[in-house]
């Protein structure tokens, strides 16, 4: 496979890409950190309890991990689900690791109200913040799904595949996490 300029592999496909660091070309690998990192890092900080740090860290570690398991896609499935299998796996390990729900709703707390005047952007604010608690009050399957679906805006079968389980599965879990961030939503008004 011949090298090709930078301009050339922005416009490749991720698969395309990955076939080429597959070859242990870089510049097609960070042609993939470009287009995926950020949205990564976004995935990262809500699965983790919004801890920037460490969804910077995950983020490194998740391209860390492209380089070295490139060998091991296949070009028959989509790209973003290899990766995002990855990103799932690599949450599930920090989750065996901390108790980083006890460590978030310890951290809600402790919050301060917002300090903005505008009554409008008060309760905007509260709305955020009880729904970024209610998802991470959910039992970690529904959690997971409810974030790859919503979130990141991934399939069903594309979570079913991610997360190990039957599509089926995935939409009661969606409907079941859906019912109860409902539930405490409607509890606020």
């Amino acid at each position: 496979m011949r090298r090709l300029t930078a301009n050339t592999l922005q416009s490749l496909p991720d698969a395309e890409l990955m076939l080429r660091v597959g070859q242990g070309e870089h510049a097609a690998y960070e042609v993939l950190y470009e287009r995926h990192a950020q949205r990564l890092g976004g995935f990262f900080l809500r699965m983790l309890a919004y801890d920037t740090a460490k969804a910077e860290d995950m983020v490194q570690e998740l391209f860390i991990r492209v380089w070295t398991h490139r060998a091991s896609y296949r070009a028959s499935q989509p790209f973003t689900t290899w990766l995002y299998a990855m990103a799932y796996n690599l949450c599930k390990n920090v989750y065996r690791h901390e108790s980083v729900h006890q460590d978030y709703a310890a951290e809600c707390s402790l919050r301060e109200e917002p300090t903005m005047v505008a009554d409008e952007a008060i309760e905007r604010d509260e709305l955020r913040q009880l729904l970024r608690q209610a998802v991470q009050t959910l039992p970690e399957s529904q959690r997971d799904v409810f974030l790859l679906h919503y979130d990141e805006e991934l399939t069903v079968p594309e979570v079913a595949r991610i997360v190990g389980c039957p599509e089926g599965t995935v939409k009661s879990r969606l409907a079941a996490a859906l019912t109860t961030i409902k539930k405490q939503m409607n509890a606020y008004k």
